[in-house]
């Protein structure tokens, strides 16, 4: 499982684009007027991911920071350019909140370094009982450790691991879409039946929204998909 950034995520991450912040580097170019891409962040993102060829099934593409307190609007829509990216592929949206502690903390130079706490879940132990509403790591899932999120009670007879167990857990990498198919050229896809369309979620930590990779055929190198969502401030 290889882990790719769009354009906004590849600069989010080093912690750049900080006009005005003393000791901060300048981000060359820019693509927003943001001053600091976590805190004061554009609330739609338009991220552009341009395909290296070398993608596979279960690869993840962080697309952009969703900040602590909000949400994202699951309404949202992928793009593809004038060339196919790829003879097949199918592509699910969602985050990795509470996911494994290597992935985040996103570095922040709003805090001091290594001052973060980061909220990562268990991990999914077989027979235990879980709430709903709860999030644990599934060592088991394609790829390895993702969140699920509990949607119904369990009970000590339920020893079947998240990934393949819909009635008592949901994956959050579908929070805002299942797979939807982004192969055609000049496609303009809208994103489908993701959980937060009927359970808004709020996120708990700054974390990434992300797409993964479902399924794909020969992707093509070059080419472009444009990932459009708004984020939601809770009021």
């Amino acid at each position: 499982m290889a882990i790719y950034y769009t354009d906004v995520a590849s600069n989010q991450i080093q912690g750049v684009n900080f006009p005005g912040q003393t000791g901060q580097t300048m981000m060359t170019p820019q693509p927003g007027v943001q001053n600091n891409p976590i805190l004061e962040g554009p609330g739609r993102i338009t991220a552009t991911y341009t395909w290296t060829g070398n993608e596979a099934q279960y690869d993840l593409i962080n697309i952009a920071i969703i900040p602590s307190g909000a949400m994202i609007d699951p309404n949202g829509r992928v793009s593809s350019g004038t060339t196919a990216p790829a003879t097949t592929l199918t592509l699910a949206i969602g985050d990795n909140d509470q996911g494994l502690a290597t992935n985040l903390p996103i570095p922040n130079p709003q805090t001091a370094p290594n001052s973060l706490t980061v909220i990562q879940a268990p991990t999914w132990v077989s027979g235990t009982v879980y709430a709903v509403g709860q999030i644990v790591l599934d060592a088991t899932s394609s790829p390895a450790n993702q969140t699920y999120t509990c949607i119904k009670a369990t009970t000590s007879s339920q020893t079947t691991a998240p990934h393949s167990d819909t009635t008592y857990w949901i994956a959050n990498s579908v929070r805002y879409s299942t797979a939807i198919n982004c192969a055609a050229a000049s496609g303009n896809v809208s994103t489908a039946t993701g959980t937060a369309l009927y359970a808004p979620y709020l996120v708990s930590e700054d974390c990434w929204l992300q797409a993964l990779v479902a399924t794909i055929g020969s992707p093509v190198a070059g080419t472009v998909s444009v990932f459009r969502f708004e984020i939601v401030d809770n009021n």
